[in-house]
């Protein structure tokens, strides 16, 4: 009986709309819409449910990238501004790999009340001739600082400091970087989200729905069985 039902009868196979409502949509154009604003590609294909995650996670971390740059760059200038006041630095750069050369070596060209022969880490002029190199090879020989003996427990309180906030501003940095790269990588899943919509909803594709509906001839005589796409 189901062998005959199924010879002589019209199969009903509908059409889901949802996989086919962006067959007229251009997948660049979504691409383009969510490298430059993580959802909305989305947006543009109609899928609107992960819209407000990625314009949130985008705006945190717009917010985190700028805050933590602006905060960098104020414990730039700050350890600037420190090492001038307590060890008489005499240049207005605030180049980080000089700034870092400041709070590795207490002086440039000799602590005040120290010996002729300082260690490694107290001159830096000494450092640079033991290592076989010009003492002005990386700076120019006018720029000097000197924090100041070491035996002065005040002057190693200063240096400690100015090294405190130059680790300030390496984590800053390190914030900052990653941010950025949180920034790209946002857009990245985006844009991968937004093809996997387009692929999933530009094409017609049938339901897993089927009806079985009998179909007999204008004279009675038989079935007829129809399948329509």
């Amino acid at each position: 009986m189901i062998a005959a039902v199924c010879a002589y009868s019209q199969v009903v196979v509908s059409v889901d709309e949802n996989v086919s409502k962006n067959k007229d949509k251009n997948v660049f154009l979504a691409i383009g819409a969510s490298a430059l604003l993580p959802g909305m590609g989305e947006m543009y294909l109609g899928e609107k449910g992960l819209v407000k995650p990625f314009l949130w996670t985008d705006l945190a971390l717009w917010v985190t990238t700028f805050s933590s740059y602006v905060i960098g760059e104020r414990y730039l200038t700050s350890a600037h501004d420190y090492a001038v006041r307590h060890a008489g630095l005499t240049t207005s750069s605030k180049k980080v790999s000089l700034l870092n050369t400041v709070g590795d070596f207490r002086s440039r060209s000799g602590v005040a009340g120290q010996n002729s022969s300082p260690d490694m880490d107290e001159d830096y002029n000494q450092s640079q001739l033991r290592s076989g190199k010009a003492i002005d090879e990386e700076f120019d020989e006018s720029i000097q600082w000197d924090w100041g003996s070491s035996d002065n427990p005040e002057t190693s309180d200063h240096i400690d400091e100015f090294k405190s906030r130059m680790r300030h501003y390496r984590v800053s940095r390190i914030v900052f970087q990653a941010s950025v790269g949180a920034l790209v990588l946002n857009r990245v899943i985006s844009v991968l989200d937004a093809i996997r919509v387009y692929r999933k909803t530009s094409s017609k594709a049938f339901s897993e729905r089927m009806e079985f509906v009998p179909e007999f001839y204008d004279d009675g005589s038989g079935l007829l069985m129809n399948v329509k796409f």
